[in-house]
């Protein structure tokens, strides 16, 4: 019966090249690094899955409710909108309207436009929050893949990022300005 080889190798033995033929068939997996005790954010993102299905039902129907809010909201811009522009149109060159009131109607049109935006910019995120409840990934932060604080989705049900990530994110965005 054949002997058993010790598991470490003697000093003399390290320092010999391996042999091509057994190098390749001794090759192992690299060491995975050791998990550090304090969470490095910083670190590369460990897999995380989505919240409990409880939670992800209490959330979901808080995002219905978002949705519907946001979407009767567009509703009734796009009905006052209707009526702005039945108004007729100033005169540019006659001396109907006062130019302070054409300068108004225009402000006033503008930012309906930007506020319709903003409610269908929000509408889009809650839409997305909600495929990712459907996908299993909701309450898992997009940009390093850690678990989004439940206070944190409490108060925003659609964010997308952790708080950590978010700082970073308008952080750049304000130096690329």
């Amino acid at each position: 019966m054949p002997q058993k080889r010790a598991s470490k190798p003697t000093p003399s033995r390290r320092a010999r090249p391996a042999h091509p033929k057994t190098r390749a068939a001794k090759k192992s997996a690299p060491r995975a690094a050791a998990p550090k005790a304090a969470a490095n954010h910083d670190a590369a993102p460990r897999p995380a899955k989505g919240m409990p299905a409880a939670k992800a039902a209490d959330f979901s129907r808080r995002l219905q409710e978002e949705r519907r809010r946001l979407r009767q909201e567009l509703a009734e811009m796009e009905q006052h909108q209707v009526k702005t522009e039945e108004k007729p149109a100033a005169d540019a060159s006659g001396y109907d309207d006062d130019l302070v009131d054409v300068a108004t109607e225009t402000f006033e049109r503008e930012k309906g436009f930007a506020l319709e935006s903003s409610v269908l910019g929000l509408l889009e995120q809650v839409e997305e929050a909600l495929g990712r409840i459907r996908g299993g990934t909701y309450g898992v932060c997009g940009g390093c893949g850690r678990p989004i604080d439940t206070n944190r989705l409490k108060a925003i049900p659609y964010a997308r990022l952790c708080i950590k990530c978010k700082e970073r994110e308008e952080r750049l965005r304000s130096l690329a300005r």
